[in-house]
């Protein structure tokens, strides 16, 4: 495993986009935001209880503690349920939940002491930042009555390094398309029929834009690192990929990243984008026909009473793709043998469903309005009642997950928090030419991937 860590300061950007913005209670330009059918038979795991030989018999005391940053309403959720759970479990474990805004530097400050929490919820990055003081938890499917089958394997291979398992998901950040139906109508397109292409994004967006009434046709910020990430993904694949065991950037010579460029350029200055940061607020505003963003958009868009529809983003010359981050449960070095399989019962407590067919990951699910994990989540009918969860979970659970860069690069958030963010605003301001940017971008990736 490539254990060597990425900057702290970097790492909590991530966390902070991540965790709060999953939440909604943030508001930042950028913060904010945040950045199939193969399901095996009896897909729902069943109750039984973990086995092996430091099992704890029924009863026997056990304190695990738990760490996070969910600091927003999804983590008064997440305290609601694991109350439940030490108010329900039988088997004399408690666990106490420590919920922090300073998550990080607390987690890098403990474990620099040699001590820590048994189990924490963070993002799947964090095996490269903590790597040497994270478990291999492959073995929580046999150590308990999780179906390994119904878990989508490329979000399982999303927390792992080699056979190697850090992270068991809990919760997968996506992107999506959104689009203003009655902006649609307006302008004499099919509200059901959103782009399906980038050529029709952009033809869209020119009969989508009113000018009179300060509407445009496509909202792609020049302040949003990871929406831009997300869309020329689809235009030129990953940023930094494998080469024969070595990084490589691939900023410099892309078509695809120049063809998205070109096309942002021409959107700002034909007056069909406007050259703003916060595009999501123009969005729940009506102010804009076609975006890209994570889950808590509709938050956004539900409160100010938009009339919208939910997507996925349209695909391109890259191919099909289904970019993800994925958050996950993952257990310490701090935590004992006994400790380890008290964490692995509230995991699996955490996706078995209960007499009545729900489940604590169903709950969340329904609530948060994040996609499932699990094929056996997917298939339960409140879940596919929502439409905004469907919409989510049409992509390709086969299709790969790497978000911008292959998911085993270590250096990811100095990709998106250094190169891509320059790399717009150039384009967006006009101080550098498209190749230019690209050029310049590819020296700043190329001194990133050296380090590793």
């Amino acid at each position: 495993m490539k254990k060597r860590a990425v900057s702290i300061l970097l790492t909590t950007a991530m966390t902070i986009s991540l965790f709060t913005g999953c939440g909604g209670t943030e508001k930042t330009a950028d913060a904010s935001r945040a950045e199939g059918e193969a399901a095996a038979q009896n897909g729902g795991a069943k109750e039984t209880q973990p086995e092996g030989e430091n099992q704890t018999a029924p009863g026997d005391p056990v304190k695990i503690t738990f760490w996070n940053s969910f600091t927003g309403a999804d983590g008064d959720m997440l305290t609601d349920l694991v109350n439940r759970y030490n108010t329900e479990n039988t088997d004399g474990i408690t666990v106490e939940m420590d919920i922090s805004p300073d998550f990080d530097s607390q987690l890098s400050t403990a474990f620099a002491a040699g001590t820590g929490p048994t189990m924490i919820l963070s993002p799947s990055a964090y095996r490269f930042t903590y790597g040497d003081y994270l478990q291999n938890i492959s073995d929580v499917f046999e150590k308990t009555s999780l179906d390994k089958a119904d878990f989508i394997q490329s979000y399982l291979d999303y927390c792992s390094e080699g056979d190697n398992l850090y992270f068991v998901p809990f919760q997968v950040v996506g992107y999506y398309m959104y689009w203003n139906k009655d902006l649609f109508t307006a302008a004499g397109l099919d509200p059901e029929a959103p782009p399906s292409t980038w050529d029709e994004w952009a033809d869209y967006a020119q009969k989508l834009t009113d000018e009179s009434k300060n509407v445009y046709g496509s909202g792609i910020s020049y302040d949003y690192a990871y929406q831009i990430a997300h869309i020329m993904q689809r235009f030129g694949g990953l940023a930094v990929t494998d080469e024969n065991g070595s990084w490589k950037a691939n900023f410099e010579d892309n078509d695809g990243y120049a063809e998205f460029l070109n096309m942002y350029q021409t959107l700002v200055q034909n007056g069909d984008n406007p050259l703003e940061a916060d595009t999501d607020s123009m969005a729940s505003a009506g102010q804009i026909g076609m975006t890209v963003g994570g889950p808590w958009v509709t938050a956004g868009l539900d409160t100010a009473g938009v009339n919208y529809g939910i997507g996925l983003i349209p695909l391109g010359d890259a191919g099909d793709m289904n970019s993800v981050e994925v958050l996950g449960f993952s257990v310490t070095t701090a935590a004992s043998d006994v400790e380890k399989e008290a964490a692995y019962k509230f995991i699996q407590w955490w996706n078995t469903e209960n007499a009545e067919g729900s489940s604590p990951a169903l709950e969340w699910s329904l609530a948060n309005g994040f996609p499932a994990y699990t094929y056996s989540v997917q298939e339960k009918d409140a879940y596919k009642a929502s439409a905004k969860l469907s919409a989510m979970s049409a992509a390709n659970p086969d299709a790969p997950t790497d978000f911008i860069v292959d998911s085993s690069f270590p250096g990811i958030n100095a990709v998106i928090g250094d190169v891509i963010p320059e790399m717009i605003n150039s384009v967006a301001f006009g101080s550098s030419s498209v190749e230019d940017a690209l050029t310049k971008a590819q020296a700043a990736a190329d001194k990133i991937t050296a380090d590793y």
